[in-house]
């Protein structure tokens, strides 16, 4: 039952977002395959830039590219659903054969909310991470040494002014580069 579950919504899913928000294989290669622009910003200093101490301090203007996926696993467990399957299998085919992703490393990051005590959100999400990892060298035959997986647990909320929202529960997913 749970097969024909997930080819129906696979079938549903295709190659396009899914209403539901579900992101496909095109729309997490693009995510991954960009870095992240960051802004130069004004900072003072005390040099000779300028009669004001101002100038233009340069940051990092790249930072990694990542992506949030809210992967969904069953209540209390890494075993993920049918739906955390989809969107496994987007990721899968992602990683697998876009051409831009090809020879990167990926670090899968698992994300709980604040409920419950830091050792078990801590042990919950480095479970979650490394059933994502597991999926995509099983299923998509991906090699497991371009991919890594770690959990935070609720070190890393995404919504701190709610701690318990469920925008928290999240599988981060970040491209390293080179796989050199």
């Amino acid at each position: 039952m749970r097969l024909t579950i997930t080819l129906c919504i696979a079938l549903l899913v295709g190659g396009h977002t899914q209403a539901g928000g579900i992101p496909d294989s095109e729309d997490i290669a693009s995510k991954l395959a960009a870095p992240k622009s960051t802004a130069k910003t004004r900072g003072l200093g005390l040099g000779s830039e300028n009669s004001r101490g101002i100038r233009l301090a340069d940051g990092p203007q790249d930072a990694p590219a990542s992506i949030d996926l809210d992967i969904n696993f069953e209540f209390d467990s890494a075993s993920l659903t049918a739906s955390g399957m989809v969107l496994v299998g987007n990721l899968g085919r992602a990683l697998k054969d876009d051409p831009r992703l090809t020879g990167k490393r990926f670090r899968i990051e698992g994300h709980t909310d604040a409920k419950g005590s830091d050792t078990y959100n801590q042990s919950l999400s480095e479970r979650r991470a490394s059933a994502v990892r597991r999926e995509l060298m099983a299923s998509y035959g991906l090699d497991g040494s371009k991919l890594e997986s770690i959990g935070y647990g609720k070190a890393q909320l995404l919504d701190r002014t709610n701690p318990e929202s469920g925008v928290n529960r999240r599988v981060r997913v970040t491209n390293l580069g080179d796989s050199n």
